[in-house]
């Protein structure tokens, strides 16, 4: 019974093995084998995330301390403060010092001097073009996907949604020579912000 179980075991060990041998992943991902140029073509990658293995600790130490920050939010009111604001920081360096304010209108007030509610203009001023191009681009905010690229089929949230962490899937069809063929698109979403996105 023992050997039987035993050998059981091994058979569903190498099946499993196996199957994780044959998954594709992105050469981005910092698990891919194979060499970004070995990558399909018809398979495009953009983004701006680096391989974790290439940041340096400076660099976790502000995110630990962004996430510390965003973990001491308390009220429903100062979680909708920040996620409204999300979008429009420039940077993780501004939005820990958004978060260090002390009350919620000590964080009105910092939004108000660093001209926040003006913010929105500016960036779908500078990135109108891209938008009538039906184009996206690293840093541009959801609001403006959705004007380029129009609503996502599927909506995938990581952790709390209020932090606008997301994956939006689109599956069209496009016009080409041979005729209509399908094309996925995913958008990977941090802060609210494009940080990335695969075109199959």
């Amino acid at each position: 019974m023992k050997k039987n179980i035993f050998s059981l075991c091994s058979i569903l060990m190498s099946f499993t093995l196996s199957a994780c041998s044959n998954f594709q992943r992105s050469s981005d991902s910092g698990y891919s084998q194979r060499k970004a140029s070995q990558r399909d073509s018809s398979h495009k990658v953009s983004s701006s995330v680096k391989s974790s293995r290439n940041e340096d600790p400076s660099h976790w130490a502000e995110k630990v301390r962004l996430q510390n920050l965003e973990n001491s939010l308390n009220t429903k009111k100062e979680i909708e403060q920040y996620s409204k604001s999300l979008p429009w920081f420039k940077n993780e360096s501004e939005r820990i010092e958004f978060l260090s304010q002390g009350s919620f209108d000590d964080k009105q007030a910092w939004l108000n001097e660093k001209n926040f509610p003006n913010r929105p203009s500016v960036v779908t001023s500078e990135m109108q073009e891209l938008v009538e191009a039906q184009d996206i681009t690293v840093g541009m905010p959801q609001s403006l996907v959705k004007k380029s690229w129009g609503e996502p089929d599927v909506v995938e949230v990581a952790g709390n949604p209020a932090y606008r962490n997301e994956r939006w899937r689109y599956n069209k069809y496009i016009s080409t020579q041979e005729g209509y063929k399908p094309e996925k698109k995913v958008v990977y979403f941090e802060g609210g912000k494009v940080v990335g996105w695969e075109v199959e």
